[in-house]
């Protein structure tokens, strides 16, 4: 994969980005993603002028002979465990504004399961304190506070990756130097 998309334009195109989403693209060098619905405006015909994507109009109009593309360098010693703590610490220090590593931990031990009441003991704060956090954050994170995004979109867990990826020698490289749109589900 890593071969195929190496001086190439990159656009990811997804249904919903969580947070630990974007921090995965950031870890591995690819900063443009566009959400869906914000390509709808081009095929809905409004009486309006479409405002379109920022990341959408670099993709289309920069001219691919200036294309620097930056790719992550694999580790060949790198296990896959390795990569997800990376991954994790990266999300753990690149928290955006008004996201304090504190404020982080509680959300993230909200993910692991641990009740709302007994973390809100242990921090010496009130459960509606623990809840308000909750939503506050999750917003400035650019999720909703929906368990699911609390669950999915906070971090990576060894347990919950499945997927393995090798290279197949079967597939000849592609050195093409056209654009690549990425879409993820």
């Amino acid at each position: 994969m890593q071969s195929r998309l190496q001086s190439r334009k990159v656009l990811v195109v997804a249904d919903r980005l969580y947070y630990i989403d974007r921090c995965v693209l950031q870890y591995f060098g690819v900063m443009d993603y566009v959400l869906k619905d914000e390509l709808s405006c081009i095929i809905r015909p409004d009486r309006e002028k479409p405002r379109l994507p920022e990341a959408w109009l670099r993709f289309c109009h920069r001219p691919q002979r200036k294309t620097v593309a930056t790719t992550y360098a694999f580790n060949v010693n790198e296990t896959p465990e390795e990569v997800l703590f990376n991954i994790n610490q990266y999300a753990w220090w690149n928290l955006p504004p008004g996201v304090t590593q504190a404020k982080y931990a509680l959300l993230i031990l909200l993910s692991s399961g641990y009740p709302a009441i007994e973390l809100a003991k242990k921090f010496g704060l009130g459960t509606k304190t623990v809840s308000i956090y909750r939503k506050k954050m999750m917003h400035r994170l650019g999720m909703d506070s929906s368990p699911l995004s609390l669950f999915r979109g906070l971090k990576l867990d060894a347990h919950l990756q499945r997927t393995t990826v090798a290279h197949n020698r079967s597939v000849q490289d592609d050195n093409c130097p056209l654009p690549v749109a990425v879409g993820m589900n």
